[in-house]
């Protein structure tokens, strides 16, 4: 595990018990362009679906991702290779190559990159739902489905005492839990910094309007949309840049329509 970083020990303001709680903007995903214009202050958020099988064709593309999936089982490992077969196939809609021919590298924290390119992705899965985020600044995105465990007992191992304390007289503690793990998650790897090292030192708590405001480790700026993923409700997912910007969310379908 990486050592916890000395700037990462920061202490984490008192949080108010009487905010209203989360409250997700519910998100109506428009089929996206075939030729997408990115601006310097945009993010585009993609949904995808991982139920798509891999073609002989397709398993060709994503060929070089191949032996980081090796060490996974079987479903995660087909889910990750499926995952780089959509993303490989956003980005030839804004750059030139082909999608088998990009090179991803990792960073230190483990997070792919695309070297000799001002884009920026970031990409998360839950259940038969892929969300991928791509920005010309760095991004990051959680979408997560509620759980049968107790996000109270999630809370009590990772977030901070006086966020255990505001959840507990909270209406709804797994409401809480599940909108705070997914924003601080997004933010975290908009950062490039590890869960382990980071969870305890950031606070989560609610706008009048349902919206997440993060403390702690300098995310007091950051730009944090919290998203209702799908009209039921069965998802909810976050989005975070450093700086605010401006957000387009597309279905992927128009890659269906290609292939």
């Amino acid at each position: 595990m990486q050592r916890p970083n000395p700037s990462d020990a920061v202490p984490v303001p008192s949080i108010p018990s009487c905010d209203r709680g989360p409250i997700p903007t519910p998100v109506t995903w428009q089929p996206g362009p075939s030729q997408p214009e990115l601006p310097e202050r945009m993010v585009h958020l993609w949904r995808c679906c991982l139920t798509r099988s891999l073609s002989a064709a397709d398993q060709a593309i994503v060929a070089a991702d191949c032996d980081r999936a090796q060490a996974y089982g079987t479903q995660r490992r087909q889910q990750f290779l499926r995952g780089r077969w959509w993303l490989r196939q956003l980005l030839s809609l804004y750059l030139p190559e082909k999608p088998a021919d990009f090179c991803f590298q990792l960073s230190p924290t483990g997070k792919p990159e695309l070297p000799h390119t001002d884009l920026c992705f970031n990409l998360s899965h839950s259940g038969s739902t892929l969300l991928i985020a791509i920005a010309r600044q760095p991004v990051g995105v959680d979408v997560e489905q509620p759980r049968s465990r107790s996000w109270l007992a999630l809370a009590r191992r990772y977030f901070p005492t006086a966020e255990q304390e505001a959840m507990q007289q909270s209406a709804d503690c797994d409401r809480w839990g599940l909108a705070s793990w997914v924003c601080k998650e997004a933010w975290i790897k908009a950062q490039g910094r590890t869960l382990a090292n980071s969870l305890r030192h950031l606070a989560c708590s609610w706008t009048a309007t349902g919206q997440p405001c993060l403390q702690g480790l300098g995310s007091e700026n950051s730009s944090i949309r919290l998203l209702q993923v799908d009209p039921q409700g069965q998802q909810w997912a976050a989005i975070a840049s450093p700086d605010e910007l401006d957000y387009q969310m597309w279905s992927a379908s128009i890659i269906l329509r290609n292939h």
